[in-house]
């Protein structure tokens, strides 16, 4: 029910506005492209379920009673509304209006979504583009809130509740600095990594449980003596010498290629893992959503 009247009325008040505009049902009729018999039909049955005469018949055409003018007034702007959520939903429809509300941590952002991002807005200049930056387990619960649309996140998730898409493949490496000269020319085995004094993410982080996993995985329980909340920071801690670091070799490219830092020679290596798209599964994506992971599909590197 809307307002006490079923869905399917909403046609006979488009009928009844169409009459009371043109002023006469066979004009109605005309601008509707139905025919007069189905206008006549429709305007009785609207009297009828109101219970009120809404038209008085004369020379002049259809001419609204005092009640048909009262209820012109509100059919007539309802039909406006109608008729503007309508185009506004055609625009979002077609990518020429709405928002997208994107999750990504701050790393991911800056190393793997801006290209993506600016392709998007150039694409689509319209679109309102709002990104929220959180962890990956943060961002999973600003999805289950319905706080945003889509999220890129480190995966694996594991959450029945939501859908997820790999987009980038990614390593997790060691790197240090020029205080542990003596790791240039050596691999190392977990046991003996874990010897060294790690920076590390935060344990909120799900890649750095992922890392934890796999050294749990070796028998080897992994205790740094600096976690850090940004990615950005594990290299320059390793660059002046506090330890060896723990970062996403695609993410470290600029300090590798300075050699400020150098990366650990560990066997075995930790296995590579995706970065993935994430969305609820209950929920089909935006149209906008689809065209951003689009986008990120079409330039995925294995």
């Amino acid at each position: 029910m809307i307002g006490g009247l079923m869905a399917t009325d909403l046609e006979l008040y488009r009928i009844f506005s169409a009459v009371a505009e043109a002023g006469s049902f066979s004009q109605g009729a005309a601008r509707l492209f139905i025919t007069q018999p189905a206008v006549s039909q429709a305007v009785r049955r609207l009297e009828a379920q109101l219970g009120a005469r809404l038209f008085v018949r004369g020379r002049r055409g259809a001419v609204l009673t005092a009640e048909g003018e009262l209820l012109y007034q509100h059919a007539s702007a309802a039909m406006r509304l109608l008729a503007s959520g309508e185009q506004k939903l055609r625009r979002v429809q077609n990518l020429e209006a709405g928002q997208l509300k994107l999750g990504a941590a701050d790393t991911t952002t800056k190393e793997l979504l801006l290209p993506y991002i600016s392709a998007f807005h150039q694409l689509h200049p319209g679109v309102q583009l709002m990104v929220t930056n959180r962890t990956s387990l943060q961002l999973v619960e600003c999805l289950k809130a319905g706080q945003l649309d889509l999220a890129i996140v480190n995966l694996p998730i594991e959450d029945e509740a939501l859908s997820t898409r790999p987009i980038r493949t990614v390593h997790d490496i060691f790197v240090a600095g020029h205080a542990f000269p003596q790791l240039k020319q050596k691999t190392v085995t977990p046991g003996e990594l874990a010897g060294y004094p790690l920076i590390m993410l935060e344990n909120a982080a799900n890649s750095r449980r992922y890392v934890d996993r796999f050294f749990a995985g070796q028998g080897v329980a992994l205790a740094p003596e600096i976690e850090l909340g940004a990615h950005e920071l594990l290299s320059s801690f390793a660059a002046i010498g506090f330890g060896l670091a723990c970062v996403v070799q695609e993410f470290c490219q600029k300090a590798l290629k300075e050699e400020t830092v150098f990366p650990v020679d560990l066997s075995p290596a930790i296995p590579p893992r995706a970065i993935g798209a994430c969305w609820l599964r209950s929920v089909p994506l935006s149209e906008a959503a689809a065209e951003l992971l689009r986008l990120l599909e079409e330039n995925r590197r294995a």
